[in-house]
């Protein structure tokens, strides 16, 4: 369980705020004053600080603690940096940090094999406890107890996902003791590790683990000077790890999921290394921040009494911007846009509730979003074709404007979020035609939106249509009714701008990081030399638009789609034919299967984006806004079988991974085989650990490639010896014993 923290009535904002100049930087060698530069850096620090404090007594229903190092120039700032909180998850990081010290002193390997159990030892009366998933954020490490799988796995989970399983398995291994005894060598002993986590004897006799923002941030300072190689002379070389190993502990923060604080006040593609953790009426974050060119910075904001999570977000994320642009410079920002708050109030109001699922009919759609356009005096819609199958295609128009705006969703049937954002905005649009934003979108535009292109497809929840064509590559030899309906469209309209918005993968990461890419967005080439001109150009600046709309939603996780140009695709055409066309492709977001949260997203981003076209706001944005934006990386599979024997009736027994993928792998159901073999340089959500053991395939085994991932695990070869457990379509289903402890 999550234990409640019991808070004062009355709130006190931490508002003793100081800045510390860099060492020398008081009284120069020789006695000499400063110079204007360092005279200004440190006003510049006070500036900071001042505002900081200012910002926090304005917006904080609750404390706020503060910590700043800047490896660049030494200055730091404190705000309430010497108040003492409860950790909650952010002593995760001292734990990585001794796990990898120990490690370098030669005590075990990362790649060592551990065997993932579920009992612990209280540290107050010495009962036994276990952890329930329903209190953890991460739950796939349940269905491995009792097999194996790597400490560097664990320390990934810990941090990545904030295990708590696999916390309390590591912190057993290092002692809790020898964790503190490391802080110390840091001059971070205020952050004090005394347990794993739900031990509720321990929490009931107040032993807590607890930590100031200034002992985070010294630790997290530790970590980066290390990592930079600057860690000599300081209580960093303490570590005693080199600057590669201090890379990879850093690349593990840098993968966290959880990156709704610090991580979204900086802009997408700057690398973030940093560990939250939260509680009852607690929410930390601690960040390492690396801006391009410069040294990195560290900023620790620790909130307690805020009730509201989003709330102490924001005061987290608001403090990580103003830092960034003190430090680094403010990003140039489109004035003029509707707050992505105002828009998700908005949406919340206006959102459609009996949609609510990925998966929908056109029938269900138009009976539910029919009767919202129909009845509204300033939308409306006609049947502009036909689909393979005879479902009408309509064509929803809104305003009387001189710019013309096209959109369509769901060329692909499987990707439907688009389209649920799109029934919001009609309800928005009909219920609302007052509202400032609907009246200058009415005045200055026609939009025209062509919702579920492929409803043949959305019947079948499946990417091709009835011919089994894809439609969105179909755009230069208009095979499919559907294509036809859509070109003859842009024919007749010719508009200016237009917006392809599909679904991509969910597996899909930010370039070569752990993060999600929950956004991509494409300003389509025309030619393979990828050439700009004055249409290509307006596309990047609106995709520059839509970055800044999503980026306190996403942060972290908006990627680039790939460039390359195809001459059948509809984005790289319409951009072709005169079109400044933009691609918004929703990825996956953790703990979203039907994508409602990515849902909420598109709608702020399509009407952020309608605005700007409205207002001419989007001309003055940067198009290196979008340009800088990191790629879509590489997908990774659903799960990695490491480490077992497989046993095939008629066969010798023969050692191999296997990589398994979902057929829905936000709901993770349908797991098949897609690899067998060596598989050392794959990457996976989830991998499991089976070394010892043996996999007995529980259907037909004449082929394992794209069978069901199924399989009973045996001690052994034999399809009588010993069963430990079972994989059902890759869900892990039952344990009966742990797995040899070898």
């Amino acid at each position: 369980m999550r234990a409640p923290i019991v808070l004062p009535a009355l709130f006190t904002i931490l508002a003793c705020a100081r800045a510390v100049p860099a060492p020398g930087d008081a009284t120069p060698p020789g006695g000499a004053a400063p110079g204007a530069a360092n005279r200004e850096g440190a006003a510049a620090v006070d500036r900071l600080a001042e505002a900081m404090r200012e910002r926090i007594a304005r917006e904080a229903p609750g404390e706020v603690a503060v910590a700043l190092v800047d490896l660049e120039t030494g200055r730091r700032i404190g705000i309430g940096d010497d108040v003492s909180m409860h950790a909650a998850s952010t002593m995760k990081v001292p734990v990585l940090v001794e796990l990898f010290r120990q490690a370098a002193e030669g005590r075990y390997s990362l790649d060592d094999s551990v065997v993932v159990r579920n009992e612990f030892t209280s540290i107050a009366d010495g009962s036994r406890y276990s952890l329930s998933p329903e209190d953890d954020s991460e739950t796939g490490l349940y269905g491995m107890i009792g097999s194996k799988t790597t400490v560097r796995e664990l320390a990934r989970r810990m941090i990545v996902r904030s295990s708590n399983l696999a916390t309390n398995i590591l912190i057993e291994r290092v002692s809790a003791e020898s964790v503190r005894r490391t802080m110390a060598k840091l001059g971070a002993e205020d952050m004090r590790v005394l347990r794993g986590v739900e031990d509720t004897p321990a929490f009931r006799r107040g032993m807590n683990n607890t930590t100031t923002a200034g002992a985070f941030a010294r630790v997290l300072e530790a970590i980066a000077r290390c990592e930079t190689g600057v860690a000599a002379g300081t209580p960093a070389a303490s570590l005693g790890l080199s600057r590669t190993q201090c890379r990879e502990l850093s690349d593990i923060l840098a993968g966290q999921e959880f990156t709704e604080m610090i991580p979204a006040g900086v802009p997408a593609g700057v690398r973030v290394a940093n560990k939250t953790g939260w509680i009852t009426g607690i929410q930390h974050d601690g960040a390492i921040i690396y801006p391009p060119g410069r040294a990195p910075y560290v900023l620790v904001v620790l909130t307690r009494g805020i009730e509201d999570r989003a709330a102490a977000a924001k005061v987290a994320s608001n403090l990580s911007r103003m830092a960034w642009e003190a430090l680094v410079g403010a990003p140039a920002r489109v004035a003029g846009l509707p707050s992505t708050d105002e828009l998700l109030d908005l949406h919340r109001r206006h959102r459609v509730g009996a949609i609510t699922e990925r998966e929908f009919t056109h029938e269900t759609y138009w009976s539910t979003v029919g009767p919202v356009i129909d009845g509204a005096s300033t939308l409306s819609r006609e049947e502009v074709g036909r689909s393979v199958e005879g479902r009408p295609l309509y064509l929803v128009r809104y305003g009387t404007g001189p710019t013309r705006v096209l959109l369509w969703s769901q060329m692909h049937g499987d990707e439907s979020t688009a389209t649920m954002a799109l029934a919001d905005l009609f309800r928005f649009l009909a219920e609302s035609p007052d509202h400032p934003l609907a009246r200058r979108i009415a005045e200055r535009l026609t939009v025209l939106f062509v919702p579920m292109l492929n409803p043949d497809g959305a019947e079948r929840f499946q990417r091709r249509n009835a011919y089994g064509i894809d439609i969105n590559r179909d755009a230069r030899a208009l095979v499919t009714p559907e294509a036809r309906t859509l070109k003859a469209i842009r024919d007749r309209y010719h508009p200016e701008f237009g917006f392809n918005l599909h679904d991509q993968n969910v597996r899909t990461r930010v370039a070569t990081s752990d993060r999600t890419a929950a956004i991509a967005l494409l300003a389509p080439p025309f030619d393979e030399a990828r050439s700009d001109n004055a249409v290509r150009t307006r596309a990047k600046q609106v995709a520059a638009v839509i970055r800044q709309a999503v980026e306190p939603l996403v942060a972290g996780h908006i990627a680039k789609y790939d460039d390359s140009f195809n001459p059948r695709a509809f984005g790289d055409l319409m951009q072709q034919w005169g079109t400044s066309t933009v691609l918004i492709e929703s990825g996956g977001w953790k703990d979203d299967p039907e994508k409602q949260y990515l849902r909420a997203a598109n709608f702020v981003a399509i009407l952020t984006a309608l605005d700007a076209i409205a207002t001419g706001a989007y001309a003055s944005a940067d198009p290196s806004a979008y340009e800088g934006l990191p790629y879509n990386g590489r997908p990774v599979n659903d799960l990695l079988i490491r480490g077992a024997t497989i046993a095939l009736p008629g066969l010798a027994p023969y050692r191999a991974d296997i990589a398994v993928d979902f057929a829905e792998p936000l709901e993770r159901t349908g797991g098949r085989i897609v690899d067998v073999g060596d598989l050392a340089e794959a990457a996976a959500r989830d991998t499991l650990d089976l070394t010892g053991l043996f996999l007995h395939p529980t259907g037909p085994a004449d082929r394992l490639v794209g069978a069901p991932a199924s399989f009973t695990i045996r001690r052994g070869a034999d399809p009588a010896s010993e069963e430990v457990g079972m994989i059902d379509a890759g869900i892990v289903r039952r344990r009966t014993a742990a797995a040899p402890d070898r």
